[in-house]
């Protein structure tokens, strides 16, 4: 009877055994995976001094444009808001002139 217990706990310790190890190897996989898909050092091409000069011209001219751009939306608005403003003043005028002329002068007609 001790010899049954005795092989059956020996093949569940290989049997553990050989699951750690299928573990470790899947693990190092996936280490290895890992390793190739990420790279260690992002690496940047040299820029000359030349090339400094031309990257802050850059973002000069891209500074220019953007003001430009704000400047251009700025006048846009203020340009509508003042036909706005007049387009509004002339119905005000003409309803007031119109309200007028159909109290005093259209009673007057008939």
């Amino acid at each position: 009877m001790n010899f049954p217990d005795k092989t059956a706990r020996e093949l569940r310790h290989k049997k553990q055994n050989l699951r750690r190890r299928e573990q470790e190897i899947w693990l190092r996989e996936l280490e290895a995976e890992i390793d190739r898909s990420v790279p260690e050092h992002l690496t940047r091409k040299y820029e000359e001094s030349d090339s400094q000069v031309n990257g802050k011209l850059k973002q000069w001219r891209r500074k220019i444009l953007a003001v430009a751009q704000f400047t251009g939306i700025v006048i846009a608005v203020v340009v509508a808001v003042r036909i706005a403003s007049w387009l509004a003043t002339t119905l005000i005028v003409g309803f007031i002139a119109l309200s007028a002329y159909k109290m005093f002068i259209e009673e007057d007609i008939n």
